[in-house]
Formats: C-alpha cells, sequence, structure tokens
C-alpha cells in the first residue's frame, strides 16, 4: 500500500469541503438590510435611516420657504407632518 490517497478519494475530500464551504450553515444575514453591526448609539439603523429622511425633508422644506416662500413650502412640510406622526406611531 502507498501512503499517498488515490484520485477518487482526493477528489472525494474536495467536493466534501466545497460543500462544507458552500452550504452557508454558519452564515446569518443582518435582520435589516442597512444593518452594519450593533448599534454604537442610541439609535436603531430603522431610527436612523427616519432621521435621516426626517432631516432631508427639513432641510428641503427650508430652503423652498427661503427661496420661494411658504406656499411652495407647505407640502413638504404637510409630508414632514406626517412622518412625524408616522415616527411617533411605530417608534
Amino acid at each position: 500500500m502507498s501512503s499517498q490517497s488515490s484520485p477518487e478519494e482526493e477528489r472525494t475530500a474536495r467536493i466534501r469541503q466545497a460543500r462544507q464551504v458552500l452550504s452557508g450553515g454558519e452564515v446569518q444575514s443582518p435582520r435589516h438590510p442597512l444593518d452594519f453591526g450593533r448599534p454604537e448609539g442610541l439609535i436603531n439603523p430603522a431610527q436612523r435611516l427616519y432621521l435621516i429622511v426626517l432631516g432631508g425633508l427639513l432641510v428641503l422644506a427650508l430652503l423652498l420657504y427661503a427661496i420661494w416662500g411658504l406656499g411652495i413650502a407647505s407640502p413638504v412640510l404637510a409630508v414632514m407632518a406626517l412622518v412625524l406622526l408616522a415616527g411617533w406611531v411605530i417608534f
């Protein structure tokens, strides 16, 4: 008997290793698609996204108000009010 393994055994070992790598049994997907790890502060990723959207609406409303006045900024302020109410209900 030789100390080297046969080509069939090597092939079986490679297939077994490929199955272990491709099975993904130890890989877990994050609960939230924007979750990049543990939250480092007081807010979770969903709340962070909410605050970013709310801040964007505020900046847009202020910009529209400064350029054209309250009449043009009113729809954005109405959407912002709805977002604030939704945040109050959800969070």
